[in-house]
C-alpha cells in the first residue's frame, strides 16, 4: 500500500495554506378556490332548475352578473445569493478541474447522484442505493479461463495465467495452473458482482431527459487515456450498460466486491450536446466544446474571469415544483480568495467557503460570530493528527544499543501512561482554538461504527505516573526524571536506565512543533525526559530504510493521516508494518511505521474489510477493530483539523459536514431568509 498523504500535510507547517426563472406567484389559493365554488354553485343550481321544468318570470329576472378576473399575479422578490469561493476553478467540466472550487461550482450544475453525509451515503439523483438485500446488488459465479482479466487475491488487475493467486468462488485462495481449465477439469468459477442503478426522471437544462445513455457516455469519457480521473473503479469494471430509459448496470471484474459497490454510477453528460467531441477536446484548456449542460439547479449565465461566476436557475430543473432553487440569482465570487472571512461577509458575500480560511484566522472568525456579525460553522476535515509510539523499531534502533532506547513501548501500560500524562485539551485549546475535539481511536466519537465502550484515556497525570510506577520506573537519584530500575534478588538495583525519548516530526510544521514542545512539557511532569528533534519533510516522508518515519527509526513522531468515510483500521495491520518483503513486512513504502502487530486487532479489521456494508459482520467487526485500538493505543490520537465556514445570519439551510467534502453539496436548498 502506497502512501498517499506526505505532501499534503506539509502545509500545514505554513499556517497560511436558461433565461431567468419565471418567479410570478399564481393567485392565491383563496382566490382560486373562490371562483370554483361560484361555478360550482351555478352548475348545481341550474340542474335543479332544470329537472323542475321551472320557467323564470321575465318581468323578474336577476341582475346580470360577472365573473371576477383572476388577481394579478405579484412578482416574488429576489433573492440573490453571493457565495466567496477559496479560488477560480481552472475548468468547470466533470472531468477536469478536481480543486474544492470547482467541486462546490459542478454541485451547482450536475445534480448529486449520492451526498456523504454522516460518514455514509444517501441517494438524491437516484431513485435508491443499491442493496444486496434489496436484490438490485448481487454476486455470482462466473466461469473463467487463461488469459481472462481479473482481480487476483491482492486486489490487482491481472491475466489470469499460471502462478496467479486468486479466491475460487467457493472461497479457497488457490494458485492458478494449466490444469484447472483442462477439457476434463470442471468449469473454474469466480465470483462476480452485477449493480443495478436507476436515476431520477432528472431533465437537461434545454428541456432533454437524462438518460442512462448520457452516464454511459460520461463513462466512456472517463475511461479515457486522456481523463485525469482515478481509473482504479474503471480498471475493475467489466461492463457499464444502458439497460433502459433511466436504468444502467455496473459488473466488475471476476473477483472484484467492491464494499462501495452502490457508488458504482457514473454522473450522467449530456451526449446529445457533447457527443460528437472527444475527451481530449473536452477537456482541452481552450476546449471547442460549448459548456455542459446542467442537470442541477442552476446555470452558468457568464463567468467573468478573475472576479465571478453569475449562475441563474435552471429553468428544466427536476426539483422544481418543490420549490427548488431558493435563490433566483447565484454569485460566485474569486476575486476576494486573498481576504480574510470577516472581510469576506463585510464585502457581501453570504457565505465564504472552508477552502477560503486558514487556521490562522480561527480568533477574528469567533470575535465577529460572538459580535453577531456571522455565523461560524466548524466540521472535521477528516485529517487526524497522532503521534506514533515506536512500538517495534527496525533493526536494533530501540533495543538498547547504539542511539536506540530500551523496547519501552512494548509495554502498553507505558503507552497508556505517556496517554494519560498527555493533556490532549490544552492541544485542541491551542492549535484549533478549542474548536476541535479529542480523538480516541482514527474514527471520531460521533462516526457510527465508534464502539460505545471505547476506552478514553483522559488525562490523569496521577494515573500515568501510577502506571509508570508499576512498570518500574522510578526517579531514583532526584533529578525529577524516571529511571527504569532492575534488582537483584535482595531488591538492590544492579543497574537503571534514564527514561529519556526522542520526539519527532517534519521541520516545516509550526504546529506540529508546538504540539511536540507542550507534549514535552506534560510528559516532563511524569518525570519522562522528552528530546525534540525535526527532520526535513521530504526525509521525514520519505519510504524507508532511511526515513526516520517510515524506516521505523523514532521513539515517538508526529504527523497526520487523511481518513474517509470507512474506518482506516488497515493503517495499523501488522502486514502494513514497514520494512522489507523478503523478511515478511509490508514493504518500505508502506504505512505502518508503529510496527505494531496484534493479531486480535488484525482479525477484526480483515474480516470488517472483507465484509461489505450493510452486513452484520462488516459493523462487528470494525466496531471490534476499533474497541481494540483503544485499549493498546499503538499512538496517542490528537484531533482532526477543522473545515471553517462563515455566512451572513440570514443564510438558511447552509449544512457543512465532516464526510462531505464541499459545504455547496445543497445548493438547491440555500435559502435567503426574509
Amino acid at each position: 500500500m502506497k502512501k498517499t498523504i506526505p505532501i499534503f500535510l506539509i502545509l500545514f507547517g505554513l499556517w497560511s495554506l436558461a433565461a431567468c426563472q419565471n418567479e410570478d406567484a399564481l393567485p392565491t389559493s383563496v382566490a382560486t378556490a373562490a371562483v370554483v365554488e361560484a361555478e360550482d354553485e351555478a352548475a348545481v343550481t341550474a340542474t335543479s332548475a332544470s329537472s323542475e321544468q321551472a320557467v323564470p318570470d321575465p318581468t323578474n329576472l336577476p341582475e346580470p352578473t360577472t365573473t371576477p378576473a383572476p388577481p394579478t399575479p405579484t412578482p416574488l422578490p429576489p433573492k440573490p445569493m453571493t457565495i466567496c469561493l477559496g479560488a477560480e476553478p481552472t475548468s468547470l467540466f466533470l472531468y477536469g478541474d478536481d480543486s474544492l472550487a470547482a467541486m462546490a461550482v459542478r454541485h451547482a450544475l450536475y445534480e448529486n447522484l449520492f451526498t456523504t453525509l454522516n460518514y455514509d451515503y444517501q441517494p438524491q439523483g437516484l431513485q435508491k442505493l443499491p442493496s444486496l438485500d434489496e436484490g438490485d446488488a448481487r454476486i455470482g459465479l462466473v466461469e473463467v479461463k487463461e488469459g481472462d482479466l481479473i482481480v487476483n487475491s491482492a486486489g490487482n488487475v491481472v491475466f489470469l495465467v499460471p502462478g496467479v493467486q486468486f479466491v475460487r468462488g467457493d472461497g479457497e485462495f488457490i494458485t492458478f495452473d494449466r490444469s484447472l481449465t483442462a477439457d476434463d477439469a470442471e468449469p473454474l468459477l469466480m465470483q462476480q458482482m452485477t449493480v443495478d442503478f436507476t436515476f431520477e426522471p432528472m431533465i437537461w437544462s434545454d428541456g432533454a431527459p437524462v438518460t442512462a445513455a448520457d452516464s454511459v457516455f460520461s463513462y466512456q469519457i472517463a475511461a479515457s487515456p486522456d481523463a485525469p480521473s482515478d481509473q482504479e473503479k474503471i480498471e475493475r469494471t467489466a461492463s457499464y450498460e444502458a439497460t433502459g430509459d433511466l436504468t444502467v448496470t455496473w459488473m466488475g471484474l471476476p473477483g472484484f466486491l467492491d464494499p462501495d459497490y452502490f457508488t458504482n454510477v457514473w454522473m450522467p453528460l449530456p451526449q446529445h450536446q457533447l457527443g460528437d467531441f472527444t475527451a481530449a477536446e473536452l477537456l482541452a484548456e481552450d476546449s471547442p466544446a460549448p459548456q455542459s449542460l446542467s442537470s442541477g439547479p442552476f446555470v452558468v449565465d457568464e463567468w467573468r474571469q478573475g472576479e465571478a461566476l453569475i449562475l441563474r436557475p435552471n429553468p428544466n430543473y427536476y426539483r422544481a415544483d418543490a420549490g427548488l432553487p431558493h435563490i433566483t440569482e447565484l454569485t460566485m465570487r474569486f476575486d476576494l480568495a486573498r481576504e480574510t472571512a470577516v472581510a469576506q461577509i463585510t464585502a457581501g458575500c453570504d457565505i465564504a467557503t472552508h477552502d477560503a480560511i486558514s487556521l490562522s484566522q480561527t480568533p477574528e472568525v469567533l470575535a465577529a460570530a460572538e459580535a453577531g456579525e456571522l455565523l461560524a460553522t466548524f466540521v472535521s476535515n477528516n485529517i487526524f493528527e497522532h503521534i506514533d509510539f515506536g512500538i517495534n523499531s527496525w533493526e536494533n534502533y530501540g533495543d538498547g544499543n547504539r542511539n536506540g532506547r530500551p523496547d519501552w513501548f512494548e509495554d502498553v501500560r507505558v503507552r497508556q501512561a505517556i496517554t494519560l500524562c498527555t493533556n490532549r485539551q490544552q492541544l485542541v485549546d491551542e492549535i484549533t482554538f478549542g474548536q476541535s475535539r479529542i480523538l480516541h481511536a482514527y474514527i471520531p466519537d460521533d462516526h457510527p461504527l465508534y464502539p460505545a465502550e471505547a476506552q478514553s484515556w483522559d488525562y490523569d497525570p496521577a494515573a500515568g505516573n501510577s502506571l509508570l510506577d508499576e512498570v518500574g520506573f522510578e526517579d531514583t537519584d532526584g533529578d525529577g526524571f524516571r529511571e527504569l530500575v532492575e534488582r537483584d534478588l535482595s531488591a538492590t538495583i544492579v543497574a537503571t536506565t534514564t527514561m529519556s525519548i526522542t520526539l519527532s516530526t517534519n521541520s516545516e510544521s509550526d504546529i506540529r512543533l508546538r504540539i511536540n514542545e507542550l507534549v514535552a512539557d506534560d510528559l516532563a511532569a511524569c518525570g519522562v525526559q522528552v528530546n525534540l528533534a525535526d527532520v526535513n519533510a521530504n526525509d521525514w516522508f520519505d519510504d524507508g530504510p532511511f526515513s526516520p518515519l517510515f524506516g521505523r527509526r523514532f521513539d515517538m513522531a508526529t504527523f497526520a493521516w487523511r481518513t474517509s468515510i470507512r474506518p482506516p483500521c488497515g493503517l495499523y495491520l501488522s502486514s502494513n508494518v514497514t520494512g522489507p518483503e523478503e523478511r515478511g513486512f509490508g514493504g518500505w513504502a508502506n504505512i505502518n511505521a508503529t510496527g505494531w502487530i496484534d493479531e486480535e486487532f488484525d482479525a477484526a479489521c480483515l474480516a470488517a474489510q472483507d465484509a461489505l456494508p450493510g452486513t452484520p459482520e462488516y459493523t462487528e467487526n470494525h466496531l471490534a477493530a476499533a474497541q481494540i485500538f483503544t485499549e493498546q493505543l499503538p499512538i496517542i490520537p490528537l484531533f482532526h483539523y477543522l473545515k471553517t465556514a462563515v455566512t451572513q445570519p440570514t443564510v438558511l439551510n447552509f449544512q457543512p459536514d465532516a464526510s462531505q467534502p464541499s459545504e455547496l453539496w445543497n445548493l438547491a436548498e440555500l435559502d435567503i431568509e426574509e
